[in-house]
Formats: C-alpha cells, sequence, structure tokens
C-alpha cells in the first residue's frame, strides 16, 4: 500500500513539472510557428513551438524560468511559480522597423521595400579611417567586392557590387546628398596608354569624401533598387549620407587625426 501510495505521489509530481502552452503575435494575435523555448537554468531541455503555436516541456523544477526566442521578435522571459499552462505574447523586434536612404534622398523602411538595399553606420566607417573611406567598407556589405589599390597610398581602390559584368567600366555611381559624383581614377593622359611605365595613379573621387563626415552609406544593388538614376546607375548605386548637425545642441568641436607610414619596396634607379 505505501509503494502504491508513492507512486501516485511521483507520478502526480511528474504531471507537475510538465508545462505547456501557446504562443502569439501581440500585434496581429496570429500564433506563432517554431519558436524556441528553453529553461534559463538548463539551456540543454528546450522545444519549439508545433504548427499550431503550441508547445509541451518537461521541466527539471516547478519554480524555474522559461526562454522564448524567435527571429525578428524580442526575446522574452517567464518566470513559473507552478504553472501548468500558459499563454504568451511575443513582440515584433526593433530590427523590423530599420530605416534607409533609398534613392532621391527619401527614407523608407526596410521591410516595405522590395528589392536589396544594405546600410552601413558613420561608427562602422570612422572607427578605423583609410586615406580612401572605400576601403573602410570592406567585408562590410555582402556582395560587394573592393580592391585596395596597388601603388601605395593616395592610389585607386577598386569597389564592384554583384561581379564584374563589363570589360570596360564595372564602376557603380556614387551619390553625395543627392548630387552625383566622378569616381573615375585620374590618371594624366599622356601617360594612359599601357606601354608607359611613368603612369601615375592619383586615385579616385571617392577619396575626396570625409569619413568624418558621412552619416551612413547606402549600398543600392539591383536594377530596381537603381533605376531611378537611369542607365548610369547600371553597376549599383553607393549613397552618401552627410551629417547635417541636426542633432547637436549648442556649439561643439571635434577634433581628430591620423597618421600612415610607408616605404616602397623597391625604387627605379635613375
Amino acid at each position: 500500500m505505501i509503494a502504491v501510495s508513492c507512486l501516485l505521489l511521483n507520478f502526480a509530481y511528474a504531471q507537475n513539472l510538465k508545462v505547456k502552452g501557446t504562443i502569439l503575435d501581440q500585434i496581429s494575435g496570429e500564433k506563432l510557428i517554431g519558436v524556441s523555448v528553453k529553461e534559463k537554468n538548463n539551456p540543454k531541455n528546450g522545444t519549439a513551438s508545433n504548427a499550431n503555436g503550441e508547445f509541451t516541456l518537461n521541466l527539471s523544477s516547478s519554480k524555474t524560468t522559461l526562454i522564448f526566442s524567435y527571429i525578428g521578435y524580442t526575446t522574452k522571459e517567464v518566470i513559473l511559480t507552478g504553472e501548468n499552462e500558459l499563454t504568451i505574447n511575443l513582440s515584433p523586434g526593433l530590427l523590423l522597423n530599420e530605416t534607409v536612404v533609398t534613392a532621391l534622398g527619401v527614407e523608407r523602411e526596410s521591410k516595405a521595400l522590395g528589392y536589396n538595399i544594405q546600410q552601413v553606420d558613420a561608427k562602422e566607417i570612422s572607427t578605423v579611417k583609410s586615406v580612401n573611406f572605400l576601403d573602410n567598407l570592406t567585408a562590410k556589405v555582402a556582395g560587394v567586392t573592393i580592391t585596395q589599390g596597388s601603388s601605395g597610398v593616395g592610389s585607386t581602390s577598386k569597389i564592384v557590387i554583384r561581379g564584374e559584368s563589363s570589360f570596360a567600366n564595372n564602376n557603380p555611381l556614387f551619390v553625395v546628398d543627392g548630387i552625383p559624383i566622378n569616381n573615375n581614377s585620374i590618371i594624366p593622359r599622356t601617360v594612359e596608354t599601357p606601354s608607359s611605365f611613368q603612369a601615375i595613379d592619383f586615385g579616385n573621387g571617392a577619396m575626396d569624401v570625409n569619413p568624418d563626415d558621412i552619416a551612413s552609406v547606402s549600398i543600392l544593388k539591383g536594377a530596381a533598387a537603381a533605376a531611378l538614376y537611369g542607365n548610369r546607375a547600371a553597376n549599383g548605386v553607393i549613397l552618401i549620407n552627410t551629417k547635417d548637425g541636426s542633432d547637436s545642441k549648442g556649439f561643439g568641436v571635434s577634433f581628430n587625426s591620423s597618421t600612415t607610414i610607408e616605404s616602397p619596396f623597391k625604387l627605379p634607379e635613375f
């Protein structure tokens, strides 16, 4: 009789250590599928919501904390005090409301765009400065290849969006605060022929942009994104938005400095 009573108590205790519930979108009320549910103190114990937004989880303790996480939603922690059934409402994350600058300086939410666009903030460009600000975009934007100049400080940095599409010119269009700028390399006409070993590379137009003046850089990759700029944007568009001082209060002064020292590998004999 005692053994049977102990068995019933263990069964009842095990029932109390099981929790089930439904996970909903806080705004629309829709059931969320595939939401991760884990115990905070026991991350290996977890499950995911099914096609109906429901989940069932065996707990290691009746008083524990559950963590609900889902892509695009804010992670939520719920402290249990003996509940067996839950209704969890997850709120959309802030990333879904990201605002980017599109063609002609129009600001729109990322989720409302039907084409691919990526934006790089000022901190990612000006934290570690390069002579050519294009070098600061290296490995920060998907599908964009940047090749630094091989002739030292001040040489041309080549940028290609989504691969080479022409044997002649693959240079994207650069637009600074709505004004197109010329990013072609500056080479004296007298030494443009390939046979001239004295050809001097004075860099490209993007070098004239000060990284400290940049607020954000948007990269328009596809034809739909760059359509407003016509055939000049066939290779994509680099939109540069500069700081306007609207967030500053009162009089402010900023000072920065950088030094680059290089030595040539070999000099020609004269």
